[in-house]
């Protein structure tokens, strides 16, 4: 009889819990679905490789882009997207564009943006095959391939993924009860790079560390986000994904954390939900008009593991500061007219500097190391604190 009654306990305790999960989820008006069923997805946070597949139609209202960073040996860092469409021109219909920006340890940079037509775009459904003319973007979640030829710039790239592909629950970020969503997934939480590109005659063959994820989504991302913080480092031998993502006022400034720390290849912890991130120093940015943190600190905290993560950013340089518009339109009245209209005057930072990672357990410290190699960014959509 005792068995029995405790076993009926337990089962009515797990109940009560998985009842009260689901009420707190929705009452959240922020959050990563858990809904597997509803997107057609494996249980888990390995994705399948059709999620690096084209996931929108390009019409109107949609996004999608397919991005990818490097840090080479020679302190040279790499960023390429292929997007369906800019972000600023979400409420338009499909304007294949690419972005390359390579920053070089000697402090020039070339800055690349591409507009394709939309007769030479195309992108499979099966896999990770995006082609904007005769550039593309192909890959299978193991090995990727990127080319990308105009009158000045070759670029050429040979990703090969190290750590196991990763998304956070469904990936799905769902906003109150509106249907409009943010998708992400990473096929490449941590690569190998093989990096050739041709600029005004002259050839660099390049290696180093690489990162690749994908974006898409089903509404105008300052409908529902103000602004995000997103970060990766390899720091020894772990590697980390780290971002915090505030909704806008609609959604009561919900902030929605996604993390991810592996070791040697393997995921060791990605609940969001257990870490909190601290901001320290914030001060105007003159260039991008937005609030930035010098330093940046994540903590996951498992009591049922006796562990905690600190992982802390701290920034020494901006690679890139602006306001995105301004870059986009150089026309000052022109310029006007679009934030307007749009209602959108987004700026966006990409900085770099320090990374350092601390593991405790049971309180005790048993690991700590520092990277200077890492890069993150902070997106605003919106204006501070809208």
């Amino acid at each position: 009889m005792s068995f029995q009654l405790t076993t009926k306990k337990t089962v009515l305790t797990l109940i009560i819990s998985l009842i009260s999960l689901n009420i707190s989820a929705q009452n959240k008006q922020a959050y990563v679905s858990a809904d597997y069923k509803k997107f057609g997805l494996k249980s888990g946070n390995i994705p399948e490789i059709r999620e690096d597949g084209i996931r929108t139609d390009g019409k109107k209202g949609t996004y999608e882009w397919w991005y990818f960073d490097a840090h080479l040996d020679d302190g040279t860092t790499v960023v390429i997207v292929f997007y369906t469409k800019p972000f600023t021109e979400i409420k338009k219909g499909l304007i294949p564009f690419i972005s390359i920006n390579i920053d070089r340890p000697d402090g020039t940079s070339i800055k690349k943006p591409h507009y394709g037509k939309v007769e030479e775009f195309s992108a499979s459904d099966k896999t990770c095959d995006v082609k904007i003319g005769e550039n593309y973007f192909r890959g299978d979640l193991k090995n990727y391939e990127i080319h990308f030829k105009d009158e000045e710039l070759t670029v050429d790239v040979k990703m090969h993924r190290t750590t196991e592909s990763w998304r956070p629950k469904t990936g799905h970020f769902i906003y109150g009860n509106s249907g409009k969503e943010f998708a992400w997934l990473v096929p490449v939480p941590k690569g190998e790079a093989e990096i050739s590109y041709s600029y005004k005659g002259k050839t660099y063959n390049l290696k180093g560390s690489c990162y690749h994820d994908h974006n898409f989504g089903n509404a105008n991302m300052a409908d529902v986000i103000n602004h995000w913080y997103w970060s990766r480092a390899e720091v020894g031998p772990y590697t980390v994904i780290a971002a915090e993502l505030i909704s806008v006022k609609e959604y009561d400034s919900e902030p929605v954390i996604v993390y991810c720390l592996s070791k040697n290849g393997k995921t060791l912890a990605d609940d969001g939900e257990k870490v909190k991130l601290f901001r320290i120093y914030g001060k105007m940015n003159p260039a991008g008009e937005r609030p930035v943190s010098n330093i940046l600190k994540f903590i996951y905290e498992d009591e049922n593991e006796s562990v905690k993560y600190e992982y802390t950013l701290t920034r020494k340089t901006n690679l890139m500061e602006l306001k995105l518009l301004d870059a986009l339109i150089h026309n000052p009245v022109k310029r006007k007219l679009a934030i307007a209209v749009s209602g959108l005057d987004p700026a966006y930072f990409r900085m770099s500097g320090t990374a350092n990672l601390k593991i405790y357990k049971n309180d005790c410290k048993t690991e700590e190391y520092t990277s200077n190699k890492a890069i993150w960014e902070l997106m605003y959509f919106g204006r501070p604190y809208e």
